[in-house]
């Protein structure tokens, strides 16, 4: 085989690939709009059956996430002298009230240490505000080597809980208190879909699998996965 044929097929051949890699992400661009405008088309639907709210930008959503990790925020021992995370603006935004409970759920657009990007939120109201609290699912191997070492968190008295979760709380009787042997039991149940949780000031946000919050179909269940945490703190913790 000549050289320049060696050389045409090896032109084709990348010309070829490259039409498929522009084909792929025209297909895929085209998909997710299509996504988009059904999701945005059912969330039309809920807004006017649930009476919430829906707005592309609305910066008071970010004004309050940077009030609260400024007045609510421990120092981070790793880095003493860096400012708490604050958010520049807040985007898709919608607001409203399910299970009884005021929620947020936003795009909000972050800084923290000089690193910049979105953090999707959807933060159910909490009766009233406490210290911060973390709950998260770590390996086995990761919480007995934290345990065997000093750094060992807040223990539930359910072993399979204490072997697969972490619970992380500038109040450690707080966390022990939130930490009911029924919210335990909660966690181990839904571990396939829930690796943990955030409380913070007087917010709940859950560590799920939601990716686009404006898709009924995803917050719906994101909403009654963080009622249902809720329902299974003691109410007095609240009190």
């Amino acid at each position: 085989m000549s050289v320049g044929a060696v050389i045409a097929i090896a032109v084709g051949g990348t010309v070829l690939v490259a039409a498929a890699i522009v084909w792929l992400v025209v297909w895929l661009n085209r998909s997710n709009r299509e996504r988009e405008q059904a999701a945005l088309g059912g969330l039309r639907d809920e807004l006017a059956r649930r009476g919430w709210s829906y707005a592309e930008r609305d910066d008071s959503v970010a004004d309050l996430y940077t009030r609260q990790h400024r007045e609510f925020a421990l120092p981070n021992a790793l880095h003493p002298f860096a400012d708490p995370p604050r958010a520049s603006g807040a985007r898709d935004v919608i607001t409203g009230t399910h299970r009884g409970r005021p929620f947020v759920a936003a795009v909000l657009d972050t800084v923290h240490r000089g690193s910049a990007g979105p953090e999707l939120c959807v933060r159910v109201r909490a009766p009233a505000a406490r210290p911060s609290l973390t709950v998260r699912k770590v390996a086995k191997a990761e919480s007995r080597v934290n345990n065997a070492i000093g750094r060992g968190d807040i223990a539930s008295g359910n072993p399979e809980f204490d072997d697969r979760f972490e619970v992380l709380s500038e109040d450690p009787r707080f966390a022990a208190a939130v930490v009911s042997s029924e919210l335990a039991g909660f966690l181990v149940a839904e571990q396939r879909r829930l690796r943990g949780f955030m409380f913070f000031a007087d917010h709940l946000d859950a560590l799920d699998q939601i990716t686009d919050h404006r898709d009924p179909a995803q917050l719906i269940p994101a909403l009654d996965l963080r009622c249902d945490l809720l329902d299974r703190i003691p109410t007095t913790v609240w009190a």
